[in-house]
């Protein structure tokens, strides 16, 4: 029987991947090696450790070499890396401590992850620079913080990493400056539900740099960074969050093919190009399930399934992975900001027809005390009805309404479907309308050319194009008073019905409130009564987003 497994790394992937084949099988033997001193660690939650939200140190060491050993019969090496496989002979060449050993193997996976992205910054070597990969790299950054009590951090790349990083540091009482080089912080979501982020971050002391990038470090008396507009930023330290690329040089000197991503290809058994070598976790790509194509998705938690999957089959069992959709959640001081499945551009690369809608409302009820608000961005196919997406930030409770989505998604079910979809329901976690059941109402309303929507982007280029716009706001008066769209006349949503006469029939009117509800209603009771009349999805709140990032 064949039954020596190795495998090489032994963090996410890896290590459940050993822990599925014990579980598997008692007659294989497991070896699983890994590069750094730490094995089964929890590197989401290095951000939280160095900025002491996470007190303990052992909390983010899930084993030791010696506990992990000890639980799944296997045997475990840290401090050791793998620099040559040969899978003529079926042996890997491993370095630890300048000494050379080797392994055979019958089953081999590949579990290296990924590394970060080190972008060419002239001086970066100079000065005091770190990554937030690794438990090392954790310890690095809190024994510099200790011994040198810095003022400022300079964090370079503001996707999660970053902004994880950056919140980190505020705790730590350190004054971060985030650099991102794209259009907006988190470039993965759109900038609609970014911006929001943004704000939050530098309502909170943050610093944030945008559609600049750090052209060259200098030390002197501090830091001095300049960027790619020539402005200088000054900090105590620099922190490198610039994302991460899959791990594969020893796969590719094994002869394991490669994707168009950069990642190890595999089947659903997570089997690659060559014969019984495995692989699994940021290392290899991934088959998205809504458009059927390969992507890097270098999270937990898929790499987690891909190694449980690889675990079973290595061990002679039978499991396949078919793939992710891309779910994905980040806080900021209490702000949470979600995705799950397509966005809109994303969606239009890979030839839907796509459309969406923004709706905004409580997290759980507006009677209830403490109540905050969820703005979402619901993406759809219009030829199928199809779910294909959601974007969403907000209050406590954004997070659960992006999982709601992923399951929706990952069950194919469509807008019609969100519609009467059932949540649990009391006053203190939802509303008898779930949020997701109000996006499924308006997108539905869409698709059935009754909710005679556009978008605030649309509102947005007409205004600045000088067109002639008729626009009702139909919030209160002094709602109405306190900011409003340029243009706009005030009718209360109840007093739409009487005073039609300030409404000029001859042209369109665009209509609003704060979020979108009593706007629909009054398009309704306009529509009935002979007007052209559009609700401007999203109501102000998304219009004046739009105009932020435009």
């Amino acid at each position: 029987m064949n039954n020596r497994i190795v495998i090489i790394g032994g963090v996410a992937a890896g290590a459940t991947a050993a822990a599925k084949a014990r579980r598997t099988s008692e007659d294989v033997s497991i070896t699983m090696a890994e590069k750094s001193r730490y094995i089964s660690f929890a590197n989401c939650g290095l951000p939280y450790y160095t900025g002491g939200v996470i007190e303990s140190r052992s909390d983010i060491l899930l084993h030791t070499r010696q506990s992990f050993g000890q639980r799944f019969n296997a045997e475990v090496l840290t401090g050791t890396e793998a620099v040559n496989i040969d899978p003529k002979s079926k042996r890997v060449t491993f370095s630890s401590g300048g000494k050379i050993t080797e392994k055979p193997y019958d089953k081999l996976l590949i579990a290296t992850g990924a590394k970060t992205f080190i972008p060419k910054i002239d001086g970066l070597d100079s000065v005091p620079c770190f990554t937030m990969r690794t438990v090392e790299d954790a310890d690095g950054i809190k024994d510099f913080i200790e011994k040198n009590r810095p003022q400022t951090a300079l964090i370079i790349g503001g996707g999660f990493i970053g902004v994880e990083t950056a919140e980190a540091m505020l705790h730590c009482g350190i004054k971060p400056v985030v650099a991102e080089a794209a259009d907006e912080i988190m470039p993965n979501l759109p900038k609609i539900i970014a911006v929001n982020l943004r704000e939050k971050m530098e309502e909170s002391g943050c610093t944030v740099v945008t559609k600049r990038f750090v052209r060259s470090l200098r030390k002197a008396e501090r830091i001095e960074a300049e960027l790619s507009d020539g402005q200088t930023v000054q900090a105590d330290f620099v922190i490198l969050c610039t994302g991460v690329r899959p791990e594969v040089e020893l796969a590719v000197s094994a002869g394991v093919q490669i994707g168009e991503k950069g990642g190890i290809l595999t089947n659903e058994r997570m089997e690659t190009s060559v014969q019984d070598i495995y692989a699994a976790g940021d290392a290899a790509e991934k088959t998205n399930l809504i458009t059927g194509k390969k992507m890097l998705l270098p999270l937990a938690g898929p790499a987690n399934r891909e190694g449980r999957t690889a675990g079973c089959n290595m061990a002679g069992g039978d499991m396949v992975f078919k793939g992710v959709i891309g779910s994905s959640v980040l806080g900021f001081q209490g702000f949470v900001v979600a995705q799950t499945g397509l966005t809109y551009e994303q969606a239009l690369a890979a030839g839907f027809d796509a459309d969406y809608v923004y709706t905004e409302d409580v997290n759980t009820t507006s009677y209830y005390p403490g109540h905050g608000y969820i703005f979402m961005m619901t993406v759809f196919d219009r030829k199928t009805s199809r779910l294909l997406g959601l974007s969403a930030c907000g209050a406590e409770g954004t997070e659960k309404r992006a999982d709601e989505a992923a399951v929706a998604i990952y069950s194919g079910l469509t807008v019609y479907d969100l519609e009467h979809l059932e949540f649990c329901y009391a006053p203190q976690f939802a509303s008898a309308k779930d949020n997701l059941n109000i996006a499924g109402f308006v997108a539905a309303n869409s698709l059935r050319s009754t909710g005679f929507t556009v978008t605030p982007e649309f509102i947005y280029e007409k205004i600045r194009s000088g067109a002639k716009l008729q626009i009702l706001d139909v919030r209160s008066a002094p709602e109405f008073a306190a900011y409003a769209i340029e243009g706009a006349v005030n009718i209360s949503v109840n007093d739409v019905r009487n005073c039609t006469d300030k409404i000029d029939r001859s042209l369109p009117v665009y209509v609003y409130c704060a979020v979108g509800f009593r706007g629909y209603l009054a398009v309704r009771t306009l529509r009935n009564l002979g007007f052209e009349a559009f609700n401007i999805t999203g109501g102000i709140e998304a219009y004046f987003r739009v105009k932020k990032i435009s």
